[in-house]
């Protein structure tokens, strides 16, 4: 059940049953904007919860645009999911229906990315990279009439959200990080050993690949060179990768591989800001640890047991921070870990991670907690 922006809906009309079957057969890569709709709309099918779909305009260009996956009652506080590089807001589709009974979710795309707007990707540093993604959320956030936000990100989506914290504490209400990139401090005895040993062959490997990265290559780069190879490399990944935990379903795996292809395969945009902002195996150009002690909002961290992006880092910066400026809610500052979960917790293991979560957010809303224990079926709304 949802409803879809005009332009979304005409999209999704044109997708490649639409094409002319020359067309079809003989481009070189399967995908275009009204497949990735249709996909979208098939994997957000498997929620039960009303959806607002929509793209909200973030500037004048064409392509200034950020799409928006939206749910729950309206008069709930407001909670923003970013996902990472490569994912889209389709990724927290087994989170939905449970978060929609809590909150107005808002799981949205980042610009230049998912299914958000693809515009020419210019930024030169560091600073111009961050800012090109956290000024696009700035305005769509007052484009959305929102005060206040619970603002989440994962992985990439969290080193953003850290960003946006940092440069706008008076529309954050409580910062949560999922498994976020970017965290720790580089120091060569944390590097993995092909870095530091360059002679050996992983080490070349490794040269070879931080060359292509600072070049700009980026993993969708790969997809889109494959071309009509393209899915079937997504299809082996999504299979393989998704069946920890409480794994997908076939129907859930088919659903998510043809859009996880669709989103990755578009046009480059935002993925051009990887190698401004981190290096090979998510290392920051400008760490957040060093950076966050001076967050002024509340900030959690949630990580899978298994998640490679070390979750003793985040227990570091949790430290500085409380020592820096002390605790500003119940929950600020603990590190959380999902049991029997990997890098997308929210997927591996939803019904723990929603816990994980609501414990660290609800307990600044507590009249709409309570009021919630009055009107479940008002919530689901």
């Amino acid at each position: 059940m949802a409803s879809v922006s005009p332009a979304t809906a005409e999209a999704a009309e044109a997708s490649s049953t639409s094409l002319p079957w020359y067309v079809r057969y003989t481009r070189w890569k399967p995908t275009s904007r009204g497949e990735a709709v249709a996909a979208e709309r098939n994997l957000l099918g498997l929620c039960s919860t009303q959806l607002d779909i929509r793209d909200v305009a973030v500037g004048e260009g064409q392509q200034q645009f950020m799409h928006t996956i939206s749910a729950g009652p309206a008069d709930a506080p407001p909670m923003v999911l970013l996902p990472g590089y490569g994912a889209g807001a389709g990724f927290y589709f087994r989170n939905i229906d449970s978060l929609a009974q809590h909150f107005r979710m808002h799981a949205v795309d980042l610009l230049g990315t998912g299914m958000s707007g693809r515009p020419n990707f210019s930024a030169r540093t560091r600073e111009e990279a961050e800012g090109f993604f956290v000024g696009a959320l700035a305005k769509w956030r007052e484009a959305m009439g929102m005060d206040k936000m619970i603002l989440v990100g994962h992985s990439l989506g969290g080193y953003l959200a850290a960003s946006y914290a940092l440069q706008h504490p008076e529309h954050v209400q409580h910062l949560v990080l999922v498994g976020p990139a970017g965290v720790p401090q580089d120091d060569v005895e944390s590097r993995p050993r092909a870095q530091v040993n360059r002679w050996s062959m992983r080490g070349q490997l490794y040269h070879l690949s931080h060359t292509l990265w600072e070049a700009g290559a980026t993993p969708g780069t790969l997809i889109r060179g494959l071309g009509p190879w393209g899915p079937s490399l997504i299809q082996k990944y999504a299979r393989n990768r998704f069946r920890e935990g409480m794994g997908l379903s076939d129907k859930e795996v088919a659903a998510f591989e043809e859009y996880f292809y669709h989103i990755m395969a578009a046009r480059g945009s935002g993925e051009h800001a990887l190698r401004h902002l981190l290096a090979p195996f998510a290392r920051a150009k400008h760490p957040l640890e060093g950076r966050l002690q001076h967050i002024k909002v509340p900030v959690t961290f949630i990580y899978g047991d298994a998640d490679w992006m070390e979750p003793a880092a985040g227990q570091r910066v949790a430290r500085a921070v409380l020592q820096h400026r002390g605790r500003l809610s119940p929950t600020d500052g603990q590190v959380n870990l999902v049991e029997r979960a990997g890098h997308y917790a929210f997927l591996d293991q939803p019904q723990e991670f929603l816990q994980k979560l609501l414990s660290q957010t609800l307990t600044a809303f507590p009249d709409w907690e309570a009021a919630l224990q009055r009107r479940p079926d008002e919530a689901t709304g």
